[in-house]
């Protein structure tokens, strides 16, 4: 039997992505994942020194199926990292979002 050879190409030129908080919105055909990263800033203004927040937003839009999928593949990665780490422990009194559901405004959502 032929070897087969395969030629693989790996696109580096987009660096990771550290999200500080993700929002999750889903309507009948589609959820979408938008990954925040929210960064302090010093900018001058006139003599004086404000401060602000700089917000960046990586935006994935999956079907049903597909998230799904990566909510399994996420819990079998959690369950492994528990058993080879540690637990991982959440921050108490930090609230978690409701789940949102359908709205004419998810249906709009460009990304």
């Amino acid at each position: 039997m032929a070897k087969k050879t395969v030629n693989v190409n790996i696109d580096y030129r987009e660096p990771g992505f550290l999200a500080d908080y993700l929002v999750v919105s889903h309507n009948p055909k589609k959820f979408i994942l938008d990954f925040v990263q929210v960064t302090p800033r010093f900018d001058k203004v006139g003599d004086e020194m404000k401060q602000s927040l700089s917000y960046k937003h990586n935006t994935i839009i999956v079907d049903p199926e597909t998230a799904k999928s990566i909510l399994g593949i996420l819990n079998d990665n959690i369950k492994k990292f528990e058993e080879r780490f540690s637990e991982i422990k959440t921050q108490k009194g930090k609230s978690k979002s409701e789940p949102t559901e359908y709205s004419e405004e998810a249906t709009r959502y460009i990304g």
